[in-house]
């Protein structure tokens, strides 16, 4: 079963102080029950996080439905596949009964058919309708694939024991014909109308695009109706509970915003609590989960609540931190010691990309003498375990908007790839509708020695280096799963992406954007170029603090092929530096070793072991070999060193 962390104990707790909050009568003032939706990229854990409440919603009337994987349906129709789901019988539980929406919904079937040119035709037929045997009921095989499209739709139909549980379920609409007739009729009546009127005209509304809004407007008031009624009819001691999966897909949100203008129609609270998730933030505020409590969400409903988007109440799910993925890896029948802090560095925390590669990292063949190499070596050919994550991650996407996703991670700022040209705008929009980016887009991290394998002192140092991007990034281990696909033949584009947009920096504000530009001319392996530029700006700035920022973002570029599993970083290090850029190395060699060792350092894979990291010791002795011999100012550059030094034990992730 998948961790229970902190924050995800912080929803369960949300979510059971709101079920506990049952209405015991009309309260016109107060505020009910918030629609929650839970957010968070593909693989965060949000289904496991649902399926695990409506195990411990069991007792008590609950239903389950994911929108990505049933057909699409119109909301009317969502709205009795929920009250099919939360009519279950449960020992000890009154069952919950659906008259309005059961009446509804058997007047707008498709197979009833009414006279639409003979009003009293239209009446005989509906009024045969309902008095005819058990309504009219299909016949056993039709009944049968309705049920089992039902349980299908709920996601109960691979529960062992199903064939017990849909002998417990009430269908409808098949309820007792006293109770259809009593309640229903009664609802669905007005002044102006009597009953069967309305039912007609509901019946016609279904058979008309035009009345569809209006059909399944009318069925959502009376699912939350029957709800209402329900509840002030036999004492309950829980809210219902209906959790919802995937609402960015096909009819989610066009379901939950309808129920949520029907339910602020009516100043009486409903019993109803909502739970969903969603991939797609939709650029709306969000709480951290950790941070998401009943007070919380009632300190933003305005005093004039004139809209209702205070109903919602966005939570994010975060990902784990390093000692929760300590944890998990101790819960494994074997995993190498360096695997934490290693998984944890390369996903920050993304829930099921952990658990893939510590699975992974689990199996590696080999004596313990070779661990590091073989972890090194854990997303590199010809495992093809990261295009296996990829596919994971990206499922549901078109090859175009993948493909164009691939050309934008070429760029430290994903929208830097549409100013620049490498891909065609409605390629662009198309991607952005249909991959829901903003769950896969962060806040840039600072570039700084932390970032490379250094450890600031506590507290942290006042001169922390602000991050080089302003716009938001992709996530940096989708980021580097992304790039890896680039770099790949035969459709290899990383010299013709990555050139393009050092040509765009060139070309707009050359000295603005002179680190950009480096930073595409260091992936393209220019290191000549990089080490003249930080060089000349060695002598040419007025201290230390603005040289080293200049350093840390031109040496964040990714590298084509980020680690070689057999050959050693160190090693790398001085073949980079000779090879890449043989006029520095001549003239410059501690800036120039030092500058494709950071290089290296930003991929993870490249510091390992975690408790020493391989390149801090070249790292700390590039910087004094420059403290000493470069420019008198930068003898400071002895401070940076430092961050450096070998400070065992590590950081824990147990």
């Amino acid at each position: 079963m998948p961790e229970r962390t902190v924050a995800v104990q912080g929803i369960e707790e949300l979510c059971h102080a709101f079920r506990a909050r049952v209405p015991d009568g009309p309260a016109p003032d107060a505020p009910g029950l918030p629609v929650i939706v839970a957010l968070g990229p593909r693989g965060s854990g949000k289904t496991t996080l649902l399926r695990r409440l409506g195990r411990q919603a069991a007792n008590r009337p609950h239903a389950f439905y994911n929108f990505r994987s049933a057909p699409p349906r119109r909301p009317h129709e969502v709205a009795g596949r929920l009250a099919y789901g939360l009519s279950q019988r449960i020992r000890h539980q009154p069952a919950l009964l659906f008259p309005r929406l059961t009446l509804g919904l058997f007047v707008v079937d498709p197979e009833l058919s009414l006279d639409a040119t003979d009003r009293g035709r239209a009446r005989r037929q509906l009024r045969q309708a309902l008095q005819g045997p058990a309504a009219q009921p299909r016949a056993a095989a039709d009944h049968l694939t309705g049920l089992a499209e039902a349980l299908k739709d709920l996601n109960l139909a691979t529960i062992p024991g199903i064939g017990l549980l849909a002998s417990l379920i009430r269908q409808p609409p098949r309820l007792p014909a006293a109770l259809t007739r009593r309640t229903g009729f009664a609802w669905y009546a007005d002044e102006r109308r009597p009953a069967l009127e309305a039912l007609i005209e509901l019946n016609q509304d279904a058979k008309d695009e035009a009345g569809h809004a209006a059909v399944d407007k009318l069925l959502c008031r009376a699912f939350l109706a029957d709800l209402r009624d329900e509840y002030a009819r036999r004492e309950r001691d829980r809210n219902c509970l209906v959790l919802l999966d995937n609402i960015d897909a096909v009819g989610g949100r066009e379901f939950l915003e309808l129920l949520v203008e029907t339910r602020s129609a009516d100043d009486r609270p409903d019993p109803l609590l909502i739970l969903a998730t969603a991939s797609d933030a939709r650029d709306v505020r969000s709480r951290p989960a950790e941070e998401a409590s009943p007070a919380d969400w009632e300190s933003g409903i305005p005093r004039l609540r004139h809209h209702s988007r205070w109903r919602w109440y966005h939570v994010r799910i975060p990902d784990l931190v390093a000692p929760e993925t300590g944890r998990l890896a101790a819960q494994m029948p074997v995993s190498p010691p360096e695997a934490p802090p290693l998984i944890h560095d390369l996903t920050l925390g993304h829930r099921w990309s952990v658990r893939q590669l510590l699975d992974t990292a689990a199996a590696l063949p080999g004596p313990d003498g070779e661990t590091v190499s073989r972890l090194r070596g854990m997303l590199t050919e010809p495992s093809r375990l990261d295009r296996t994550i990829l596919d994971h991650l990206l499922a549901g996407l078109a090859d175009e908007q993948r493909e164009t996703l691939v050309t934008c991670s070429a760029a430290r700022e994903l929208q830097t790839a549409l100013d620049a040209g490498v891909v065609d705008p409605d390629s662009y929009d198309a991607l952005r509708d249909g991959f829901g980016t903003g769950m896969w887009l962060t806040a840039p991290a600072p570039q700084d020695a932390t970032a490379r394998g250094g450890r600031v002192p506590d507290p942290p140092d006042s001169r922390a280096l602000q991050p080089p991007a302003s716009r938001p990034v992709l996530h940096p281990w989708l980021r580097l799963l992304l790039l890896q696909e680039l770099a790949r033949g035969p459709r290899n584009r990383w010299d013709e992406v990555h050139d393009a947009l050092r040509s765009w920096f060139r070309r707009s504000h050359h000295d603005e954007h002179r680190i950009d530009e480096l930073y595409h001319a260091l992936a393209l392996g220019e290191l000549d170029e990089v080490v003249a530029h930080l060089a000349r700006r060695l002598g040419q700035l007025p201290d230390t603090d603005a040289w080293l920022p200049e350093l840390y973002a031109i040496t964040a570029a990714p590298l084509r092929r980020p680690v070689e599993p057999d050959r050693s970083a160190s090693l790398r290090t001085d073949a980079l530096a000779q090879e890449l850029a043989p006029e520095s190395f001549g003239a410059h060699r501690a800036l120039t070793v030092l500058v494709a060792a950071l290089w290296l350092a930003s991929d993870p894979r490249n510091r390992l072991p975690a408790a020493r990291p391989e390149l801090n010791a070249t790292i700390g002795a590039m910087l004094r070999d420059l403290a000493l011999h470069s420019h008198p100012a930068r003898v400071d550059l002895r401070h940076e060193a430092e961050k450096y030094a070998d400070r065992s034990p590590t950081r824990p992730y147990r």
